[in-house]
């Protein structure tokens, strides 16, 4: 594996800690503080912004005439359905669950890159596949304990939303070939304004700003500036050299990340069983980024 693979991979890596990190987050400040889809609307608008000032500068021009259409899909589903039923569910949902149920979106992802670009289906990815899940599930069992607060809801949306990113993830791989990701990034978000707005605007408006605790702002600041900003760039950089399958098998990294943090933060135990389940959500991810030959 070259430097330049290796620095994709970290960035990846990185990613996974961002997001694990990012269940509990939310969960801080949804819905008791902030309802969810009013905090999409500020999450999206102030995203935007930063994706439109970074990019000012940029010349590149979208040919709308034949890539309109995918660039509207990657905004309803990368943002718009994504988003919304993300941070609903979660808010229902448990941040344990929330991060497990997630997984299920490489498996969308190897279908769909299967179906669409006909990426190669291998033994060896399916294995992969087969043992990051297996302690991925291992994670969500610990979790049916004392931890264990979730709602069937929830788990719905959580599973609409892994679907909508995967789905995302393949729609959005050719544009990374014309476009530069900060130029895909600000049109992308500018036309997800339009679609969380109906959904948000009234949770947005009746937001009690004046007594909002501390934690909330900085909440908002995680998740904006970390999570939805970096976390893009990082992606969609990533995404011009990695097949979109081994991007969405990074997501078995979030829930050992969000048990991990969960532990320390919110004083849950790390088991064995969780040791083992970070063993083989690893050697999972191993297994799918390993290169094809032949």
């Amino acid at each position: 594996m070259s430097f330049s693979e290796i620095k994709r991979h970290l960035a990846l890596l990185l990613v996974g800690i961002l997001y694990g990190a990012n269940y509990s987050v939310v969960k801080s400040v949804t819905p008791e503080y902030l309802a969810p889809f009013g905090f999409i609307v500020i999450r999206v608008f102030v995203a935007t912004s930063l994706f439109w000032v970074l990019g000012f500068s940029s010349t590149q021009k979208i040919d709308w005439r034949s890539d309109w259409k995918r660039i509207v899909l990657c905004a309803f589903f990368g943002v718009g359905i994504n988003m919304l039923f993300f941070f609903k569910g979660v808010s229902l949902t448990s941040a344990i669950n929330g991060s497990i149920i997630m997984t299920l979106t490489p498996i969308m992802v190897f279908i769909t890159s299967a179906i669409i670009i006909k990426e190669r289906v291998t033994a060896l990815k399916i294995i992969g596949l087969i043992i990051g899940l297996i302690g991925a599930l291992m994670i969500i069992y610990q979790g049916f304990g004392t931890s264990y607060e979730g709602d069937w809801r929830g788990d719905i949306l959580v599973i609409l939303n892994a679907l909508s990113y995967g789905a995302y993830l393949v729609i959005v791989k050719p544009l990374l070939s014309k476009y530069d990701p900060i130029t895909l990034a600000k049109w992308i978000f500018l036309i997800g304004c339009f679609i969380v707005l109906p959904f948000g605007w009234s949770e947005f408006w009746n937001i009690q700003w004046a007594s909002l605790p501390s934690h909330t702002y900085f909440g908002m600041a995680y998740v904006i500036v970390g999570v939805t900003f970096l976390v893009y760039i990082i992606n969609i950089w990533a995404m011009k050299k990695v097949n979109p399958s081994t991007i969405g098998a990074y997501i078995y990294v979030q829930p050992v990340f969000a048990v991990l943090i969960a532990s320390v933060f919110y004083g849950e135990v790390l088991t064995t069983i969780h040791l083992i389940a970070a063993l083989l959500v690893f050697t999972g991810v191993g297994l799918i980024v390993r290169p094809i030959k032949g």
